[in-house]
């Protein structure tokens, strides 16, 4: 008689196969979710750090070009200051003193800024009367941005040269990072840029220091500033007007948006730049 038994898999070897299986399976997917979350992790590390990056060279170039056109391009400017025997009529060596319609025309490049506005005589890093800006969170200059396309003034509706660019790191209450604003405007003889409204505009954002705290190893400053040794006036101390701050240091120090899926902690990444300007303040 012949066997007419069927050979085949049992129940049993069926159920084995299929678990091991959704085991390898399971496993599969919980590495393709991890690399995922991976690559989301470092896109977003990667896009803080290129906002920072990005954003210091645009600092830097500022900065190179703070001062420009200086004031002693202008006819009626004197390289030194006269005797009041022989100050001649329509000369000027202040930049706050010359002509409404001139100061639109020229920069001084950064400007200090004291308790009751723009004060060319308040000084960087300290001394006896301190400039509420510049300082390690703020900065205001002035510089031609693009000659060919300048701004009209909101004012007099003359279109001046020189443009306002301010830089300054705020953080609202209850926000755990700070966002570095960038503010560009035309720039207004006899006006506060500091006190002029306009409207910020998020320049980098996920920053790690706090301007509300004290400076230190943990918080370090966004700028710092060295002064043209020509200008120091007091012997042995860096201490300068803002106009004749020769070198700015940036420091601009972001974090990841997500947490490190293996430390649970976020991701910092600090971009450094080092800028000179390049026109002379005479």
């Amino acid at each position: 008689m012949k066997n007419t038994r069927q050979v085949g898999f049992s129940l049993i070897e069926l159920m084995v196969v299929l678990a091991i299986f959704l085991i390898v399976t399971g496993t599969l997917f919980s590495l393709l979710d991890a690399s995922q979350v991976r690559y989301r992790a470092e896109q977003q590390l990667l896009e803080s750090f290129q906002g920072a990056r990005l954003g210091v060279e645009l600092m830097v170039r500022d900065i190179h070009n703070a001062g420009y056109p200086p004031a002693y391009t202008y006819a009626g400017n004197l390289g030194t200051p006269p005797t009041p025997a022989t100050y001649p009529a329509g000369t000027w060596t202040v930049p706050a003193l010359a002509p409404a319609d001139l100061q639109r025309r020229f920069a001084v490049g950064i400007l200090g800024i004291g308790a009751a506005g723009v004060d060319p005589n308040c000084t960087v890093n300290g001394g006896a009367t301190p400039c509420l800006i510049p300082n390690a969170w703020d900065l205001i200059l002035e510089l031609d941005i693009d000659p060919e396309n300048p701004l009209p003034d909101p004012i007099t509706g003359l279109t001046p040269q020189v443009e306002w660019v301010r830089y300054t790191l705020q953080r609202p209450g209850g926000v755990a990072t700070s966002t570095l604003f960038r503010t560009v405007g035309p720039k207004v003889a006899g006006a506060n840029p500091a006190a002029t409204p306009v409207s910020n505009v998020p320049f980098v954002e996920n920053a790690v220091q706090d301007p509300g705290v004290a400076v230190g190893a943990n918080n370090p400053a966004l700028f710092t500033y060295e002064c043209d040794p020509k200008y120091i006036f007091m012997a042995g101390m860096q201490i300068c007007t803002a106009e004749h701050v020769k070198n700015v240091y940036i420091n601009v120090r972001v974090q990841s948006t997500r947490a490190d899926l293996q430390t649970r902690q976020f991701r910092q990444i600090t971009v450094q730049g080092a800028a000179s300007r390049l026109n002379p303040s005479r």
